[in-house]
């Protein structure tokens, strides 16, 4: 993955999340899972095999997967984005990595 680090500089951070499984909050509340296909200039994700996840709180505060959605291969626009978290790889040192806008 060539990138030109003088024009972005944080497209040489996000890189490292390409081909990881990751969860997406969108500003709706909506949850989305999939495998993170790449990022661009503008700031889209591109997700593939991607799920909406249908959650809610239980008492203790936790969250509950009640369903949900295939949607196939998407792609999240930056203000619609909220929180990424990538999967914890198996040599990777931090638990959760998290992009917030």
């Amino acid at each position: 993955l060539a990138v030109d680090e003088a024009a972005m500089p944080m497209m040489g951070a996000v890189k490292k999340y390409v081909n990881r499984r990751m969860r997406i909050t969108l500003t709706d509340g909506r949850i989305v899972v999939g495998t993170c296909i790449c990022f661009d200039y503008q700031g889209n994700i591109l997700m593939n095999n991607a799920d909406e996840l249908t959650t809610s709180v239980q008492e203790d505060g936790t969250l509950k997967t009640l369903d949900s959605r295939n949607l196939g291969m998407i792609m999240v626009k930056p203000q619609h984005l909220v929180k990424c978290e990538a999967e914890r790889r198996e040599n990777d040192p931090e638990l959760i990595s998290q992009l917030l806008r």
